[in-house]
């Protein structure tokens, strides 16, 4: 049967709406993507007036660089607030991954004139996480209060970073994040290749640090760190991480990840 004018005035409304809907995006379904927070609550009262802070952090194997000026410096502390996902296409956030932040006090032309680092673990992987900075002793999770460096000058070093995975040797995917001097740099690598050129089980992924870092050169006492994420590395933990302070000016600066 032939639909009729009238019947025809009834569907075309619903058969537009109808296109309509698979045409525009399902919005909640774009916006579905759980994350966390790291909060850096940072202490400012030692900051030898401090014209801006470069604030860096990594979590999930993901990394984020934020700066604080103006007024947030003029206060006690101030909390500085990172969002990652919970979920990426290397690993999934647990309750006993761990996270790296580091803050540094620049003067007004860009020079850094101090620094405060901490470690932390995820506690509510489904919401805030608080870390407090700059304050408090040196302990094996932090460096303490804001400190200056004044050790010699590091010319363009490379850090390694060593994973023993004798444990872990069905990890695939494998992402890497090492951090000098507020500069960030990652990697995803073939761990099965990698692990095939192996004696020990242990791959070693280089970053090479080759230009001056924008607040300042790399000097004999800066503060360095690594993480490394993967699914496969659960349980215990799908992101690990590790740091150390520089102790030297050569060009080789080592570090067991795990």
């Amino acid at each position: 049967m032939i639909p009729t004018k009238f019947q025809n005035s009834i569907l075309m409304p619903f058969i537009l709406s109808l296109v309509l809907a698979l045409m525009v995006p399902n919005v909640n379904a774009a916006n579905s993507q759980k994350d966390f927070t790291i909060n850096a609550k940072i202490n400012t009262q030692k900051l030898d007036d401090a014209d801006k802070l470069k604030v860096v952090a990594t979590a999930n194997g993901d990394t984020q660089v934020k700066n604080v000026t103006g007024n947030d410096l003029k206060s006690k502390s101030t909390t500085v607030s990172f969002r990652f996902n919970q979920k990426n296409n290397i690993v999934s956030v647990g309750d006993r991954d761990e996270y790296a932040v580091c803050a540094y006090a620049l003067s007004v032309t860009n020079e850094m004139k101090s620094y405060s680092c901490v470690e932390g673990n995820i506690e509510q992987p489904n919401g805030k996480n608080t870390i407090d900075i700059g304050s408090g002793p040196v302990i094996t999770l932090s460096s303490g209060p804001f400190k200056p460096v004044t050790g010699a000058e590091i010319k363009n070093p490379t850090i390694d970073v060593h994973i023993p995975l004798s444990d872990r040797k069905d990890v695939k995917d494998l992402k890497v994040v090492a951090m000098i001097k507020g500069e960030l740099q990652s990697k995803t690598v073939d761990a099965q290749k990698m692990l095939k050129n192996s004696k020990d089980n242990t791959i070693i992924v280089p970053f090479h640090y080759d230009k001056t870092p924008e607040i300042g050169s790399i000097r004999v006492g800066d503060y360095f760190f690594a993480c490394v994420s993967a699914e496969e590395l659960n349980p215990p933990e799908g992101t690990e991480c590790e740091h150390r302070l520089t102790d030297h000016t050569f060009h080789i600066h080592n570090i067991i990840a795990r």
